[in-house]
Formats: C-alpha cells, structure tokens, sequence
C-alpha cells in the first residue's frame, strides 16, 4: 500500500465522528430489533432494502425491513444502488461497513447482515455488451427508448429519466455517444440484477424510489412476482404490475371519497377549501413540506399580460431534469418535446403566449427556457416570482402543463386546465382537460375559442381532500408536519436531528403498534399502508389532528 494512499485512509478514519443522536439510534435499534440467530447463517433467503443517506426513510426501512424478515423467514441484506465511481470510493465504503460507521452502522442495527455494492464483473459486462447490441434496434428515436423492454421488462422509462437528471440534460439524442455510453452501463446495472436475483432466494425488496435506474431491481422483482415495497417517513407502497408507481393512488380517489361516512366528507371539503384558500394567500408549504416560495400571494410586478382581445394562454413549465415518467408515460416522452410542440402551436395561432417557472426552480433550467423562447419569439417569459392571482386578475384564459399542482389550483380560481398526460395526479376528475394523445392536444389546442368549459369546483375540494388530508403522512410520526417545522424545514429529516425527534416520541406502545399495522399491510397485498392497518377509520377527528 502506498504511503499517500495510507495517509488517506488515516485521515479518513481520523473524521470520522458519529452523532451522539446516531449513536442512540443505533443502541435502540439494537435493543428492539434483536437479530433473531437463525438468520445469523449463511445462506438462505434474504430480503433486499435499498441503502441510502436518507435518515428519516431509515426509520421506516428498519420496521419494514424487519416485519418482512420475520414474515419470510429471510435475513436481511442492503445494497448500495449504484456501482463505485473510483477505488477509493470503494475502500472508503468497505471500511464504513467494517467499522460500522455512519450509515452502514445504522443499518447494521436493524438487522443488516450485509451491505454490498453493486460491482459488475467481466462476464456480466460481455452478457451486457451481447444485449446492448441487440437491444439497439429496439430504440431507434425516444419512443422507441420511452418503451423499451429488456428480456419482457420495462426499463425504458426509467433509462430516460436517469440519464436527463445526471446528465441535467432537457432531452435525449438518442444517437449521441454520450447517450450510447449510459444506456450500455444501465444494460449493465440490468444484467447485475438479472443474474442476482436467478442466484439468490430473494423474498421481497424495498426501494427509495419507483424512478430513475433506482427502480431496476423493482421492475425485474415485480416480475417474478416478489413482493416490492417503496417506503419513507410518511408512505409504504406495495408495487405490482398492475402499479408499478408509488402515489398512483389517484386513479382511486372517487370511490374510495364516496364510500367514506357523510360527515366526513363535509368537514374534509370544507378543511380542503380552507387549506387551498391558505395557499391562494401566500402561505409557505401548506401540505407542501418541501416547499421553500409560494406562487400566489399578492402582486409583485407592474402589468404582466398584454391588454388585447386575444386568448391569453400560460404554460407552467416543469423541471427538465427531474423524472417526466413519475406517474408513468406521457403524450410527449420529456418535457422538452411537449414545449417544443407547444412552441410550434404558436406559430399556427392567434393566442397570447405566456410561460412561467416554478419559484423553486433548480439550476439550469432559465437557461433552457431562454433558449426555447429565442426559438419561439411569440411566447413572452413571466417573472418566476410572478403571483398566479395577479396573472389570473389580468385576463389569463387557460393554463397548460403536464401534470404540475397549477392543474387544481387554476381550477380552484375557476381557469381552466388542459394536462398533457393520462398518468396525472387529477385524472379521475373533471375539473381539467386531459389530453390523450398528440392529435387530440392539437385539437384542443386550435380550437380554445370555441371551448366552453364548466369547473365544479366541489370537484377540486375533493380531489385535494383525497390527495393531503385523506392518505395520512403520520404512518411513523405522530405529526410529520410539526415534526418536520420543528427541525427547521424539510430537508433537516435527513440529518441525524430526525434520529432525536424519533427517540423522544417513541415507546413500546408505539413500537407494536407500528409492527402490527405493518405486518397486516404486508399480508393484505394492499396498495398503500393507511389507517385502516392500524385497525381505525378515518374520522372528523382525523382531520382535527391534522390541521
């Protein structure tokens, strides 16, 4: 071993401190999650959980990495989701492991009897180069990617959005070399797990997220017919082939909404239009945790939109960059084609083109759009600060967008919404249009002055109810909303302060309590872990807790 190499190892031992809140996360652990010795041995069953930095989401994962074990039998094992980018990176991971520092330590405490990196060895690395070149037929232009199946698994989509997020790129050129390098490293990530889970009697798998090349093992698991899970601090979701999305639970919002008892369903309307008015007024992360500006609130600009007596059309813009399948495949494959289709409508109309951002936007995408507007002179950019009730007050006639939030809140304030996607979170109402395909948005599109639409907005009430107040986020905490003001906002729950709040509220009660709930939503094959598998209805004092 080199001494420059030796030295680093030193100084990397050297800083590594654990938090005193981590270190009585793991004595806990410890405590309650005894490592039953059968499942100490060799070989045998094993139950996958994915490993992340994700401090609030290891909270779930250690009950659900446990209840799944003690159901199968099964030893838990944890899986770094991405191979190591340098050897360094790699020794660096292995001491962790050994030492049982960091993250590797708090796995190691619920149970994790492994935590292995992915590492794809020279015969996997022929077998990917044997399928690349014969899946490269397969993917002659971006729909062809969007639906590309391997060995009868459906991995395109995911392909498609890990490489726009790494890459921060708005579209893909599918014959880049660029683009040629990734797809043959995600065949590779395909074939790793292909070949691992034919050698290993995997009983289920729990993944952080159901998009992105994250989702790999989830796909191919979901087609042998392994249980698979995605869980956080405020939702667990069992994937299937029939819902390969976590959050797709908005196909189901009418019926499970008619069903529930009358006076729930008056006190839940009228809290859904108390909350949407909050936001209306400018509040900040009203069931919206993670966010950090609001795009309503009083006007902060001179006159915004042209005075004429054309229609004024607003398109509110996505993040590029940020998985365009979360809910599944959309009229366009990204967000840059539906723009740029959109762009070309102007060419052929007589309307008021507006575009806007989100005030949240991520780095990179004002770029973008200025060069899409360059493109399109007709289309006029909107302060990303720009209030939508100044804009909505000025005349806007319609709004567009994929799938984004503005779908309801428009509709709310009686402005009438077309998504571009069947796979949106308002699909099972209404109080929007939803274009099915490329031919019928162009349709409407050409045809909005001669578009009569009515907004029940009673509708909308529903649909919000259904969405932030029905499916309960304190599945784990009892407040996840205080807990996460507490802590200073949301990206303090992946830090070791989440470990403390979670100490302080524990107990006994609460520990079997969330065991059973647990083990009756696994049994059950339920889509989503709601109150009911802590054997209680939702009520009016449900949504008094949560207000």
């Amino acid at each position: 071993m080199s001494n420059n190499l030796f030295s680093k190892i030193i100084e990397f031992l050297k800083g590594i401190r654990r938090h005193p809140a981590a270190a009585s996360f793991i004595k806990h652990n410890k405590r309650i999650f005894p490592l039953a010795p059968a499942l100490q041995r060799s070989g045998g069953p094993v139950v996958l959980i994915e490993f992340n930095l994700m401090h609030s989401a290891q909270i779930a994962y250690s009950y659900l990495a446990n209840v799944l074990a003690a159901e199968s039998g099964a030893k838990i094992h944890a899986y770094l989701p991405r191979a190591h980018l340098s050897p360094m990176e790699t020794l660096s991971f292995r001491l962790k492991n050994l030492l049982g520092f960091e993250a590797q330590g708090v796995y190691k405490s619920f149970g994790a009897t492994d935590v292995f990196t992915i590492t794809i060895s020279s015969v996997q690395k022929e077998k990917a180069q044997r399928l690349f070149a014969e899946i490269s037929e397969q993917v002659p232009d971006k729909k062809g990617l969007e639906s590309l199946r391997i060995h009868g698994v459906w991995v395109g989509d995911l392909i498609y959005d890990t490489f726009l997020m790494r890459y921060r790129k708005p579209t893909i050129d599918i014959s880049s070399v660029e683009f040629q390098n990734f797809l043959l490293e995600s065949v590779e990530l395909f074939v790793f797990w292909e070949d691992y889970l034919d050698r290993h009697d995997v009983k289920a798998v729990n993944v952080s997220h159901c998009v992105y090349n994250l989702a790999m093992p989830l796909r191919l698991a979901v087609e042998r017919n392994i249980p698979v899970f995605q869980a956080n601090a405020t939702h667990v979701y069992r994937l299937s082939k029939s819902n390969y999305f976590a959050y797709n639970d908005f196909f189901y919002f009418r019926e499970r909404f008619a069903a529930l008892p009358e006076d729930v369903k008056k006190v839940g309307l009228a809290e859904a239009q108390r909350r949407i008015e909050r936001r209306f007024a400018g509040e900040v992360g009203v069931d919206m945790a993670y966010s950090t500006k609001s795009a309503y609130g009083a006007a902060r600009h001179a006159q915004l939109l042209r005075r004429s007596p054309r229609k004024k059309i607003l398109i509110a813009t996505h993040c590029f960059f940020d998985s365009p399948h979360s809910y599944g495949n959309n009229v366009f494959p990204d967000f840059y084609e539906w723009l740029d289709f959109l762009g070309q409508i102007t060419e052929v109309t007589n309307y008021d083109w507006y575009i806007k951002t989100h005030p949240d936007v991520l780095p990179g995408t004002r770029e973008i759009i200025d060069g899409f507007i360059a493109k399109y002179p007709k289309i006029t950019l909107l302060p990303a600060d720009a209030s939508h009730l100044q804009i909505i007050a000025e005349g806007i006639d319609f709004a567009l967008t994929v799938y984004g939030t503005i779908a309801f809140e428009y509709a709310a304030l009686g402005i009438p919404v077309i998504n571009n996607s069947l796979n949106n979170p308002h699909i099972a109402y209404n109080f929007n249009l939803h274009s099915k395909d490329v031919e019928d948005y162009r349709r409407l599109l050409l045809s909005l002055d001669r578009l009569d639409f009515k907004i029940d907005r009673q509708e909308v009430y529903e649909y919000y109810f259904m969405k932030n107040m029905y499916n309960t986020q304190d599945i784990f905490f009892n407040n996840y909303d205080a807990t996460i003001k507490e802590l200073g906002g949301y990206s303090a729950q992946f830090t070791d302060a989440i470990y403390e709040k979670w100490l302080a509220e524990w107990s006994p009660e609460k520990h079997h309590s969330i065991v059973a709930a647990l083990q009756l939503f696994v049994r059950s094959g339920d889509f989503r872990m709601d109150y009911g598998h802590y054997g209680r209805e939702f009520s009016v004092d449900s949504l008094g807790a949560q207000s």
